[in-house]
């Protein structure tokens, strides 16, 4: 009796040790996580790169620091990798509906995992088919136990996106879900800008895409930090379970999964947010959209973009996207992008004496507010708003009254011969000029910027070859913008 008695009091003794020591950790955290909300929430938009960057390295070491004091808390269930989890996955998919004959799921060099075919596919033909039950959405996540959080919280319903991320990190813990097939199929971690170190972050200048992907981060660190916040404070069952598992790591992975995978579709009369399996683990390649939701079969189907010989991996196209906008949601560069495009940060200085002239033809073009343009891969790189926005910026107070007193000034932002005319060859050299030296400046400094010297991984090879599509989008802008002064009418 004595040694039981004791053996009890030695378990409580411990239990009170674990339960100090849980209340101490999560002092700790609330004190760091107060921090980031306030970094996260002051910073003003008009703060420089280097400003921007001295902020993130802040929000980044009080991350650190949480993340250090989470590790132990989270998620309990242990998974297999993701290649141990395929034949359960496909098991699950086939009892459910989902057909695809002639497919596999399989290892790809630089891919990862992708689909393979086993037999040939002509163009147009039908690949593969899912269910809508199969596919986890936001409106699964409206009618869970979750709905009594979205009903009081104005991000969530607002952001189906993050609503989905959340939903996501209830199933993943839950041994019971319905989806667990398809989430222990998921990758561990993904190749975002959230899973990068200061270091290689560092790396990606001079491209604008270093500034989004400080922007990017912030966003989700205050989200993280706010969502803390709620979901020890707000008295909703729900919210006790999210509390065993919510952590950055598992935030920024719920995040990420949903970046790289959402898609819309339409259920009965709305769009909505969803996760579509097997689909989505179709790698991008250029083409058409072949893929639609069937709403009378109620089912997803995927369509070849082309012809597909039997041991070939499956692609699908993504849409037109830049690489910018890849690298940044879905962790991947695509070569020889022909949407590609290179945004410029451009404005009319508050010390300019035409400023408000200026600001004026801007705004019957619809421009006055816009303050980033874009240079696109290919032929005619500089695009309509760019075009409108360098030849107002070059023009001086008697051009601009002239302007200013057309209704709609549509030949600003047209670059055929007929509206190079009436512009005028004064302006065009004006504006050319200006665009060619800004082009050749911003070249420059990726010159300038030393090689990165450290161990090639998958993130720094994505920023290296994002940087050098960006080098041949100016390249192609420089070669462009001297051919159109070479061949302007006049004397230079």
């Amino acid at each position: 009796m004595g040694r039981k008695s004791q053996s009890k009091q030695s378990q409580k003794k411990n239990i009170g040790k674990e339960n100090n020591k849980f209340i101490q950790n999560r002092k700790e955290l609330n004190v760091l996580i107060d921090k980031v909300l306030k970094l996260t929430s002051i910073f003003q938009a008009a703060c420089n790169v280097s400003k921007s960057w001295e902020h993130h390295l802040e929000i980044n070491e009080l991350l650190r620091l949480i993340t250090n004091i989470e590790i132990g808390y989270g998620s309990k269930n242990k998974r297999n990798p993701r290649q141990a989890n395929i034949e359960k996955y496909l098991k699950w998919l086939r009892e459910n509906g989902a057909q695809f004959d002639g497919v596999k799921i399989a290892e790809f060099e630089g891919y990862e995992l992708g689909l393979k075919t086993t037999k040939d596919f002509k163009e147009g033909s039908l690949i593969l088919t899912v269910p809508a039950n199969v596919m986890m959405s936001e409106r699964n996540a409206q009618e869970s136990e979750l709905s009594e959080f979205i009903k009081v919280d104005p991000l969530l319903q607002n952001m189906p996106n993050i609503t989905l991320a959340l939903f996501l990190l209830l199933e993943k813990n839950n041994q019971e879900s319905f989806w667990k097939p398809y989430i222990d199929i998921l990758p561990e971690k993904y190749t975002t800008v959230l899973y990068f170190t200061p270091e290689e972050l560092t790396a990606l200048k001079p491209s604008p895409v270093f500034e989004s992907a400080l922007k990017l981060y912030r966003s989700i660190a205050r989200q993280y930090a706010y969502f803390s916040n709620k979901i020890h404070s707000l008295d909703i069952p729900v919210l006790k379970k999210l509390q065993e598992i919510f952590t950055f790591d598992n935030y920024r992975w719920a995040v990420s999964t949903v970046m790289t995978r959402q898609n819309n579709i339409q259920l009965g009369n709305s769009d909505v947010t969803a996760f579509i399996p097997l689909w989505d683990m179709c790698n991008h390649e250029h083409g058409k959209i072949t893929t639609d939701f069937n709403k009378k079969l109620g089912r997803g189907e995927c369509y070849a973009l082309r012809d597909f010989r039997e041991g070939e991996q499956i692609f699908i196209f993504y849409g037109a996207r830049s690489n910018a906008d890849l690298f940044l949601h879905n962790g991947f560069v695509y070569c020889n992008n022909k949407y590609d495009s290179l945004s410029l940060t451009l404005g009319i200085s508050s010390g300019d004496p035409l400023r408000d002239t200026k600001l004026s033809v801007l705004n019957k073009l619809g421009l006055a507010g816009v303050t980033h343009y874009s240079l696109y891969q290919g032929e005619n790189p500089v695009s309509p708003e760019l075009l409108a926005f360098i030849r107002i910026f070059n023009m001086n107070q008697e051009e601009l009254t002239k302007w200013s007193s057309i209704g709609l000034p549509s030949d600003l932002v047209s670059s055929d011969s007929t509206s190079s005319t009436a512009i005028g060859e004064i302006i065009e050299r004006r504006a050319h000029k200006y665009l060619l030296t800004r082009c050749q400046l911003i070249r420059a400094a990726y010159d300038r910027e030393s090689e990165d010297k450290e161990p090639e991984n998958i993130h720094r090879k994505n920023v290296k070859l994002l940087k050098q599509c960006e080098v041949q989008i100016l390249d192609g802008a420089i070669k462009y913008l001297e051919n159109v002064l070479k061949n302007l009418p006049g004397i230079e």
